[in-house]
């Protein structure tokens, strides 16, 4: 067996350092963008933010609403302080003390109870009674249903504490949830002798409940807001955006920094000043070229969308992300960094800048409807319908055809009902 050296010429590509900085800088949000800059920032003495006076509106995540003034954090009781606060009129034992601290302890941000009555026991060596005379006493604190193993138990427990008891109601929860929960009512009817109509104002009362007790209490539930990236507004049918300012920030060198190191002689000084310097000229130049990208995006977006932006929601065309990279002549996977976790204030709300893009529907040009324009459909005729009479996923797409001319199959009006979190017929039916 011979050995030998042999040598081979390959090309392949190699992303920079900077490269790979520059892709990860086009795909941060707003509030990523600004702990990075803040980040660099630390490292970097001739790197400076510059503040920007104009206020963009903040909104909060769940309900999308805008506030109206800047959030300001504050200091909130937790569930389990209220709890304790409360605990003390009931003149607890030690060893009930020590059951309570337990049980309490093991409540989750929902307000439920993660721990059955015979595990505690057996954790705490004490009486599975014990243990049932203390969480009936931790259920009889506020809020109503805190506590609660389950479901049932937590709409049974906030039933059972209303002024004026409906005891039939109570009975439905107790004995037949699951059956009253598919809204098997006839069934139900059948076994108790319980009107229809008394079954609808059941499901009205039941409604008004709290389902997560303990929500309330969760900082992560309170204190979740979001900045759009972009907002397009329509003026006399004029289109027009502007980018966020913290969104797409603008840096600047401090000079001071800049002359004082220049002025030292040693060689390291000059070294390093080097290095940050070449650090924040691409620093400098990779957040105009995500600033312009963005700009490129989103005036691709309006133009191809303007149907929406001028008359309503029910005109968003299909588009896809490929189809832009075509026209700026970049690549598709540039697009989707730019639009990844990037938020749009429109006239009609604030939305995800990827719900822009959307399949075509089956059977139809990009010029034509889109998936989003159908559910937006589904969603306004099930809003609208008569609910003694909801519409059946047959009926929905008999209307989409006369009133829309849009043909979709049953199954694919049930697939965007289910995507929409919208209930059957059977379930939207209400018997008054």
């Amino acid at each position: 067996m011979s050995l030998k050296l042999q040598q081979e010429q390959v090309l392949k590509q190699v992303l920079t350092q900077e490269l790979r900085q520059a892709i990860t800088l086009l795909q941060l949000n707003c509030a990523e963008l600004g702990e990075y800059l803040d980040q660099l920032a630390l490292e970097n003495p001739l790197i400076e933010r510059k503040d920007t006076d104009s206020y963009q509106p903040v909104y909060h995540k769940r309900s999308q609403d805008r506030m109206t003034e800047p959030y300001r954090t504050h200091q909130k009781e937790s569930l389990q302080m209220y709890l304790k606060r409360q605990a003390i009129d009931l003149s607890l034992s030690e060893k009930n003390q020590r059951i309570f601290q337990f049980m309490i302890e093991s409540i989750d941000s929902n307000g439920y109870l993660n721990e059955s009555v015979d595990e505690m026991a057996a954790v705490l060596e004490v009486s599975a009674e014990d243990v049932e005379a203390v969480l009936h006493q931790l259920q009889s604190l506020e809020p109503a249903g805190i506590g609660a193993r389950s479901l049932q138990e937590c709409i049974l427990l906030q039933l059972r504490r209303k002024q004026e008891r409906w005891h039939e109601a109570e009975l439905i929860i107790e004995k037949h949830f699951f059956l009253f929960a598919r809204k098997a009512w006839k069934e139900i009817a059948g076994k108790t002798g319980v009107s229809m109509k008394t079954l609808q104002a059941i499901q009205d009362e039941v409604s008004l409940l709290e389902p997560r007790p303990g929500l309330h209490f969760s900082y992560e539930e309170q204190h979740v807001y979001i900045e759009p990236d972009v907002l397009i507004t329509v003026m006399q049918d004029h289109i027009t955006f502007e980018l966020n300012q913290r969104a797409f920030p603008d840096i600047e060198m401090n000079e001071g920094y800049f002359a004082m190191i220049q002025d030292q002689k040693q060689h390291e000084a000059h070294a390093y000043l080097k290095e940050k310097e070449q650090q924040y000229n691409w620093l400098a130049q990779a957040l105009k070229q995500r600033k312009q990208t963005m700009t490129h995006v989103v005036r691709e977006i309006i133009l191809h969308q303007t149907d929406f932006f001028l008359t309503g929601k029910h005109k968003m065309k299909p588009l896809t992300m490929k189809r832009i990279a075509d026209i700026l002549q970049v690549h598709e996977s540039t697009v989707s960094r730019t639009v990844k976790g990037k938020m749009v204030q429109t006239p009609y709300g604030l939305m995800e800048m990827k719900q822009f893009f959307q399949a075509k529907l089956e059977g139809y040009s990009l010029e034509e409807a889109s998936s989003y324009t159908v559910k937006t459909h589904i969603a306004e005729l099930i809003q609208t319908e008569n609910k003694k009479k909801p519409y059946s996923d047959q009926q929905i797409m008999t209307q989409l055809q006369q009133t829309f001319g849009i043909r979709v199959s049953r199954r694919t009006i049930a697939k965007y009902r289910e995507q929409m979190n919208l209930p059957s017929s059977t379930l939207r039916k209400r018997y008054d």
